[in-house]
């Protein structure tokens, strides 16, 4: 006998206390999160010593690096929206395999031509990978914590980054630029096996898709309290048309407005971050400041993003305008970039100035992926998050190349640093739209035409 006519999937897990089961699924797509960041910055890591080996200019691997940005685009517009139709476990688990396999066949290459090939078909697999990797956070998450859990996700990427630069830096001496990418391709490999077994699929996904036998299981391992031995239909937020999950639906009549200003607020924050990340080192040498201090800047960059990451994502769960507070916070990042550009002659508030920047700019686009998770109804997620991944993909394109103009330019460092606020002012602002068409239609409300939470109840019953 039932105990419940239905069993309301995302009303239990954010009810429920973080349960075992959610903290090894959380600490599986960590890992995972930890090898894509490293992946992500692999050849920005080794383009020197490869350059130095193959008696080429450090300019002549840069295809490389845009092929692995192109790939990314391309794996989050093909690969990431089918984890809507078939699952965000087989879509990530897919992912690594790729950007790891590829990454590990580097390892023979001979020449540029053969790294190009093989970057770009990695950065397929990080495309997949990356925006699933948020939506499958934030569905194993409670909502009091789910900014938190999905900017630490973010935050694990950005360690991989950083941990990783310093890891390459050690090794690369002794042992070889290809060694780099042994670590980068084998790690992701030899994870899979616990992905296996840690790694279960979303029990939003499996309601949606009608395995409600191991949705209730899932369900039972979170709060088994809440379930007992209910035999209960579990239910989520689905379309009252039956639509299939597509990029299209993004641009439907309630969800066009929202998905436009999250476009620009990805493609600005993004091309903020890498027009920062990519020329900092480079900006701060032409301004007379030595090669260490220049990779020390880029370091505490990075450590302000993993810090700011998962403060603002506390400060998130906590309140009740989070779009404020980030906008808030982009505004920071753009006071931040000010002060950069105006504290060249001192070496001491140059790196306060750049960790807050990190801090509010990388950090704050973190907590952005969070509350953009929120925004798609649970059946278009990973939809909306691997279009909107994409479009920040071509900010990453466009930010690089912008810095590299400027610095053929010659511009003063100073003059660079000050264009940088303008794309942190556009985050700012569109974030704060995106907030008031929130509450405008509420979060909940915000999905495909015809849809609600009760069509998608009533439909579940029906069935």
């Amino acid at each position: 006998m039932p105990t419940h006519h239905t069993l309301d999937v995302q009303r239990i897990i954010d009810k429920a206390s973080l349960s075992s089961v959610q903290r090894k699924a959380i600490a599986a797509i960590m890992a995972v999160s930890f090898f894509d960041g490293f992946d992500a910055l692999i050849m920005a890591i080794t383009s020197p010593a490869i350059a130095e080996e193959w008696d080429v200019t450090t300019a002549s691997l840069t295809p490389a690096i845009v092929a692995s940005l192109i790939g990314m685009i391309v794996g989050a517009i093909l690969l990431a929206p089918r984890a809507d139709r078939y699952g965000r476990r087989p879509v990530l688990l897919a992912g690594v395999a790729i950007f790891g396999a590829m990454t590990l066949c580097v390892l023979v290459t001979q020449n540029i031509e053969q790294i190009i090939a093989l970057r770009f078909l990695a950065g397929i697999g990080l495309g997949a990978v990356i925006p699933n990797s948020y939506a499958y956070g934030a569905e194993f998450a409670p909502k009091r914590k789910r900014a938190t859990i999905v900017t630490i996700v973010g935050a694990s990427s950005a360690a991989g980054g950083f941990l990783g630069g310093l890891l390459a830096s050690a090794i690369m001496p002794s042992l070889g630029w290809r060694f780099v990418f042994v670590v980068g391709g084998l790690f992701p490999l030899l994870l899979i096996p616990a992905l296996l077994r840690w790694l279960p699929e979303t029990a939003q996904f499996l309601t949606v898709s009608g395995k409600h036998d191991e949705a209730r299981s899932l369900l039972r391992a979170i709060d088994s309290r809440a379930v007992g031995t209910s035999t209960a239909v579990p239910v989520v937020q689905v379309s009252g048309n039956g639509d299939k999950p597509s990029i299209k639906l993004l641009f439907t009549q309630r969800l066009a407005p929202v998905t436009l200003v999250l476009c620009a607020v990805f493609f600005s924050a993004v091309l903020l971050i890498l027009f920062l990340m990519s020329w900092i080192p480079s900006v701060l040498k032409d301004a007379g400041f030595s090669t260490g201090q220049a990779v020390l800047a880029s370091s505490i960059c990075n450590l302000g993003a993993m810090v700011g990451g998962v403060t603002l994502g506390a400060r998130v769960d906590r309140s009740k305008s989070p779009y404020r507070v980030l906008s808030l916070a982009f505004i920071v990042a753009a006071i931040a970039t000010v002060v950069t550009a105006l504290s060249l002659g001192s070496f001491v508030v140059l790196m306060i100035s750049l960790f807050f920047v990190g801090a509010c700019a990388i950090g704050t686009q973190m907590c952005v992926n969070a509350v953009a998770t929120e925004v798609y109804p649970d059946w278009l997620r990973a939809t909306g998050m691997g279009f909107l991944s994409a479009v920040g993909r071509v900010g990453s394109v466009v930010g690089p190349s912008i810095g590299g103009a400027l610095l053929a330019a010659e511009l003063p460092a100073k003059t660079i640093f000050l264009l940088a606020v303008i794309p942190a002012i556009v985050a700012a602002v569109g974030i704060a739209v995106v907030g008031v068409l929130s509450s405008r239609r509420g979060i909940a409300a915000v999905e495909a035409p015809g849809a609600s939470a009760s069509a998608g109840l009533d439909r579940r019953l029906d069935a």
